[in-house]
């Protein structure tokens, strides 16, 4: 077992976290496991037995001396040591694995107020930094698993990778994970850098946010058919993506709609709202550390249109020429390629790349896509039958984070909101609906 060094990423995150004590970033999933319920000893001897060939996830935080001449030192005296990615072999399966009561309601209302308590409740950075929970007092048949891990180690392409370590079946690896977005072109960064010097529009600020974000973070989700949305794509000739931050776009537009009327300037158009995606940059041979390749783009949102299907058309047109712009190409100020910078940036200054999505300003959300994880998981021989994501949230400053994750038959889309946002429980209600409008506008399947 070997160390390693911290990505960018990783550095970024850890030094926002370092920096404002107290405001951690999460990720996580929801598990619903089938077949009997599981009971703690056999859910430890199951993680135990799959740590020993699982070294990415006995992974801590380890500190080590610079060498002398090392390339990270070089005209930085007082720095002497470096952080590393170090494998254990002593890791406590107690520690990471443990039981936790829904002891506030055994209804779905109950489960999320119990993730929203755990929520609050950091990742120990001091040692592998994940934990497993299983949850009891539900009402749900079988077994729920909250797994969590801090956002220093574990991007979106991380989480599956360590679900696949702790609970895939067969002994494929790869082929476990979404494929990853293309790899930036050096003509990307560059222009990158021309887009650094001329500032971002501000995107639109909704007085349905309830001023500035506040609170805890808090959870809602909901559940859709994987394929109800490829159909969709297919009969309007664009991706599942594309269906997704469209129906984004008309359940922001519904759940703020006093806002988007205009009846004495009808003509003049609205500020879009606009989201920040999250986008892997990593290389195949990156695809199976625990660590962060991710930067973002700034997508506009057309709440602003009425109409389902012209929305839809434009979201895709938006994607389009994204892509065809070359993957990094539209990398926004602020929210810096993170594969470009030098861990030799201070503390400050990575602290503030990582912290772009939380500036209000210039983006109004997060809206993360995972993919589909293609591999089956499995408990100690039961079926994982769904499984919901955890998107991480600023807490108090970032008013809105969601993500799309795919697993099996079904797509889960979360929202996760600052309790300041008020109704923000109705978004995922919204989404699933504008799916259905979309469903509807596509017409029936062809014979």
């Amino acid at each position: 077992m070997h160390d390693r060094s911290l990505t960018i990423g990783d550095h970024a995150f850890l030094a926002f976290t370092r920096r404002f004590p107290g405001e951690f970033l999460d990720i996580g999933a929801l598990l619903h496991v089938g077949g009997p319920p599981l009971d703690l000893s056999a859910l430890r001897a199951h993680v135990a037995d799959r740590l020993r060939t699982a070294p990415p996830l006995t992974e801590r935080l380890h500190t080590v001396a610079s060498p002398p001449g090392d390339q990270h030192g070089r005209g930085l005296r007082a720095e002497q040591t470096s952080l590393r990615w170090a494998p254990r072999g002593d890791v406590n399966v107690d520690d990471h694995v443990v039981v936790t009561a829904v002891r506030e309601g055994t209804g779905g209302d109950g489960l999320r107020r119990t993730i929203d308590r755990l929520a609050t409740q950091p990742v120990d950075l001091g040692r592998p930094p994940w934990m497993l929970h299983l949850l009891r007092g539900h009402s749900a048949d079988g077994t729920l698993l909250l797994y969590r891990a801090s956002h220093a180690h574990q991007d979106g392409g991380a989480l599956y990778r360590a679900l696949h370590l702790l609970f895939g079946e067969g002994d494929e690896t790869g082929a476990a994970l979404p494929q990853a977005f293309p790899a930036p072109r050096p003509g990307d960064y560059l222009r990158l850098a021309g887009r650094n010097l001329q500032g971002l529009a501000p995107t639109r600020a909704l007085a349905a946010w309830g001023g500035p974000a506040s609170g805890p973070a808090r959870h809602t989700w909901a559940t859709t058919d994987l394929d109800a949305l490829r159909q969709i794509a297919r009969r309007h000739a664009v991706t599942v993506n594309d269906v997704y931050l469209a129906a984004l776009a008309g359940a922001l537009r519904q759940w703020s709609l006093p806002e988007w009327h205009r009846p004495h300037r009808p003509h003049r158009p609205h500020r879009p709202i606009h989201a920040l995606m999250p986008i892997s940059i990593r290389t195949s041979a990156e695809q199976e550390l625990l660590s962060n390749f991710t930067t973002g783009v700034r997508i506009a949102l057309p709440c602003g249109e009425p109409d389902p299907g012209r929305r839809l058309a434009r979201v895709a047109a938006r994607t389009r020429r994204l892509k065809r712009g070359g993957g990094l190409g539209v990398v926004e100020r602020h929210h810096l390629a993170l594969a470009e910078l030098s861990p030799r940036a201070s503390p400050r200054f990575l602290a503030h790349a990582a912290s772009s999505g939380s500036r209000t300003r210039e983006v109004a959300l997060v809206a993360s896509n995972l993919g589909h994880l293609r591999h089956r998981l499995a408990v100690a021989g039961r079926p994982v039958t769904g499984l919901v994501g955890m998107p991480p949230l600023f807490v108090g400053r970032q008013h809105l984070s969601v993500a799309l994750f795919g697993y099996g038959e079904h797509a889960h889309v979360t929202f996760t909101a600052s309790a300041s946002v008020p109704g923000h429980e109705a978004l995922a209600d919204l989404w699933l609906a504008e799916v259905g409008v979309l469903a509807e506008l596509a017409g029936p399947r062809p014979r």
